[in-house]
């Protein structure tokens, strides 16, 4: 198996059928960026069109991100990174039945592009992570813990991870596992609603067989 199979497997397994769809930093044109190559490795993966990543344009990245899932016809999984991370989490927050998780990594500081009103001011819905990859500083830290709390996010600091954007072969293992374990807490949710419908569905089933007994009985309710 090649190194480029075997990572495409794993990332195919953490995605358990889902689609991808991945918004880059604003430095997007990095040629060996984790990103790029999960986007040529993930089955039927997406990455949003952007005429020019560098320019930091609110209302591009958000309009960006909203065309490529409408043009996608089922829940996709948000995969985000610096300013796209931001522009993502304000994107989920108005069309949440169209993602069914997000990985965020290294969000943008939201002060620094003014931003900070215009975050969702309410808890995402879906299941959602976000991960810290470069060092920070401790004010940094702090806020991204505060960005993920806002968020309702699980927060991962993985500062000790490989951050050489410049390796070919970069495919951020690390990330990968974080992507699973988002990607199960959704399948563990949706067992979890199928199970209680289901025992909803057996009771109702239940109730109208019992029924049906008590009147080939004869038995009149007092």
């Amino acid at each position: 198996m090649t190194h480029t199979t075997h990572y495409s497997t794993e990332l195919a397994c953490a995605l358990h059928g889902y689609r991808a769809l991945i918004v880059p930093a604003l430095d997007a044109e990095r040629s060996h960026n984790w990103q790029n190559l999960w986007a040529q490795t993930i089955p039927r993966a997406s990455q949003i069109r952007l005429l020019n990543s560098q320019n930091a344009h609110w209302v591009t990245w958000r309009n960006s991100i909203i065309a490529s899932l409408i043009s996608i016809d089922e829940p996709v999984v948000l995969i985000a990174e610096g300013f796209g991370a931001l522009a993502a989490a304000s994107v989920a927050a108005e069309y949440p039945g169209k993602i069914i998780a997000m990985l965020l990594v290294d969000p943008a500081d939201p002060d620094q592009f003014d931003l900070r009103k215009k975050l969702p001011k309410k808890a995402l819905s879906m299941s959602t992570k976000l991960v810290i990859r470069k060092e920070n500083s401790e004010e940094e830290f702090r806020k991204n813990i505060a960005l993920a709390k806002q968020l309702n996010a699980d927060f991962l600091s993985l500062e000790e991870a490989n951050t050489n954007y410049c390796s070919p072969t970069d495919y951020w293992p690390e990330g990968i596992q974080a992507l699973k374990l988002i990607v199960n807490k959704v399948e563990r949710k949706a067992e979890a609603i199928t199970q209680a419908r289901t025992k909803k569905i057996l009771a109702y089933l239940r109730a109208i067989q019992q029924a049906h007994t008590a009147k080939q009985l004869g038995y009149q309710p007092s």
